[in-house]
């Protein structure tokens, strides 16, 4: 299809589609001018059951008659307002109030084809036309239910429908000829200007088809001879200055070729070289990852632990103090036990019920419990900061012995018996060991991570009937200026190609949900980087499994240059 035919189709194409658009908006004024005399209709019947709702609430020790007066007037105020005539039928059909006076109380007649009692039967508004002698022609009506504002049918309005619906109309029609007018305007102009315009294109076009075909045999001397001041015109000057520069290529070509024999040669040495430098930017790409990532969990951790540490230590500063109103009500019952040996038998009873004695034995117990456990989370926030190296703990003095037991108090719920297994017993072997220098919190974190991994491994081996009888056994000894601790257990061992990986960071064999891979990565770290230790791990198949940690007991340089380098956490 030429340009210019291609002109015209698509001008007629919008002719066509303003045609279109403009019946559509004509059918849309005549369906807006119907449903405009609707809602005029049911604006008017929602006012009148307003009425009726309002009489019946608020008077309903009104008699019959006072009530359709009232309606009476109410249908004369609408009638003078609205210029309609209108009339309102209870569900027989009975003339309850009517523009017509004389025709109150009389029954409808003129709903033939029973339109009005469909719409009290089933409220779907209805238009149907009226014929007498009063209007030979017919007059169109529309019936509303007439409901109460609880939406109870009480029965129908009766409402003048042919002035709404042609107010509404004249508006359409009008709207429609001013559309129709405008497209059809708008379409004469555009096939004349489309016209026009398809014979000022296709005539330079064609000429310049005509050059490209000579061009395309070979013939690099054509030109063309337009000069039009427009895109046309530049296509033409462009065509010649393409000519031009043919003819002068033709000649660069042959030298080009020459030129290019001898670039392959260095190109192939180029991209070996290129490829050696892509496999070093990979691997320095690598190392940035991983960099960044490292990077991302400190400050992660470093968020967390903030977090976890301001409730914390409120609850453990509010501890103490409930330790000593603890304290001075068990002294208080103490007296009150002193002075009043013979209570009254209703104290007596709760006494027993309540079995004080104990609760004066145990809740110390209780308070100590929590104190610790808050502090044990206090230390644990401390060694997530020094993991993500925006913080320090306090290299100081400590007793090993203590930091075992604290971490064994607190793992006490897991060490005791349970419903799929019996107790895990736990064998302490204490030698002689003086305090030493330490982190403390750190190192405490190192005892949880490894009593915790060994309870999982009981549990897993007693579930797999490998370990009937589940033990700890813990040792501390001094062995020459170090200090070595045994954590071991007789579940069922770590096979010999996991153990290489098992201090890696995010390396676990526990189930998605249930492990980090952080504990034993940390704990190597606090072992080795902190302390100037090491941590080894013994074991085989259906043998358990046995970490040894070796901290020297002698104050380290390696502690101090940590204590220089502390950073202020925020």
């Amino acid at each position: 299809m030429k340009i210019s035919q291609k002109l015209i189709s698509g001008i007629l194409g919008m002719v066509t589609l303003s045609g279109t658009i403009g019946a559509i908006n004509a059918n849309q004024q005549l369906k807006m001018a119907k449903y405009l005399a609707l809602q005029e209709a049911e604006e008017v019947a929602g006012l009148l059951g307003y009425f009726v709702s309002h009489e019946l609430q608020y008077h309903e020790m009104r008699s019959r008659e006072e009530m359709l007066a009232h309606l009476q007037e109410h249908v004369q105020a609408l009638h003078k307002q609205r210029q309609r005539d209108l009339e309102i039928v209870d569900g027989n059909k009975i003339i309850l109030a009517d523009v017509v006076t004389e025709d109150i109380g009389t029954r409808l007649d003129h709903d033939r084809n029973n339109e009005v009692g469909k719409t009290i039967h089933d409220g779907i508004p209805r238009t149907y036309v009226e014929t007498s002698s009063e209007y030979p022609k017919g007059i169109q009506l529309i019936a509303v239910a007439f409901k109460t504002s609880n939406g109870e049918t009480f029965g129908a309005v009766i409402l003048e429908y042919t002035p709404l619906y042609e107010a509404a109309l004249a508006i359409a029609y009008k709207n429609i000829v001013v559309t129709s007018v405008i497209s059809l305007g708008c379409g004469i102009f555009a096939l004349a200007a489309g016209y026009l315009l398809s014979r000022s294109i296709s005539k330079p076009i064609k000429q310049l088809q005509q050059a490209v075909v000579y061009l395309a045999e070979g013939k690099l001397n054509t030109r063309v001879s337009i000069r039009s001041q427009d895109e046309i015109g530049e296509l033409a000057t462009s065509f010649n200055k393409m000519a031009d520069d043919l003819q002068h290529s033709r000649v660069e070509l042959v030298n080009a070729n020459e030129q290019l024999r001898d670039e392959i040669v260095e190109r192939q040495q180029t991209e070996t070289e290129l490829q050696q430098a892509l496999k070093q930017l990979q691997k320095t790409q690598m190392q940035l990852i991983q960099s960044e990532k490292m990077s991302s969990l400190g400050q992660l951790v470093a968020g967390v632990a903030h977090e976890i540490n301001n409730p914390v230590n409120f609850i453990y500063g509010n501890l103490q103090h409930t330790d000593d109103y603890t304290q001075q009500l068990l002294r208080l019952i103490k007296l009150y036990q002193n002075y009043y040996p013979y209570p009254e038998p209703e104290i007596q009873n709760a006494n027993e019920r309540a079995d004080i004695e104990y609760l004066i034995e145990d809740l110390p117990k209780i308070l100590t419990s929590m104190k610790m456990g808050a502090k044990r989370i206090r230390e644990i926030v401390l060694s997530l900061r020094i993991f993500s190296r925006l913080d320090e703990a306090e290299f100081k003095t400590a007793d090993i012995h203590e930091g075992i037991d604290s971490t064994l108090l607190i793992l006490q719920h897991r060490i005791k018996a349970q419903n799929n297994r019996p107790e895990i017993k736990v064998v302490k072997e204490y030698g002689e060991i003086p305090k030493i220098q330490c982190f403390a919190g750190q190192l405490n974190q190192v005892f949880m991570n490894l009593l915790a991994n060994a309870i999982d491994a009981l549990e897993e081996g007693f579930q797999k009937e490998l370990c009937p009888n589940p033990l700890i056994r813990i040792s501390c000894e001094q062995v020459n200026e170090n200090a070595v601790i045994r954590i071991a257990d007789n579940g069922a061992g770590i096979p010999q190609e996991i153990q290489s990986r098992l201090f890696d960071p995010f390396f676990t064999t526990k189930p998605v949900g249930k492990g980090t891979g952080m504990g034993l990565s940390i704990s190597y770290q606090i072992i080795t980087e902190k302390h100037g230790g090491s941590l080894q791990c013994i074991s085989s198949l259906g043998q358990g499994a046995e970490f040894v940690i070796t901290i020297p007991i002698r104050e380290l340089k390696s502690a101090q240059l940590s204590i220089s380098d502390r950073r202020t956490y925020h």
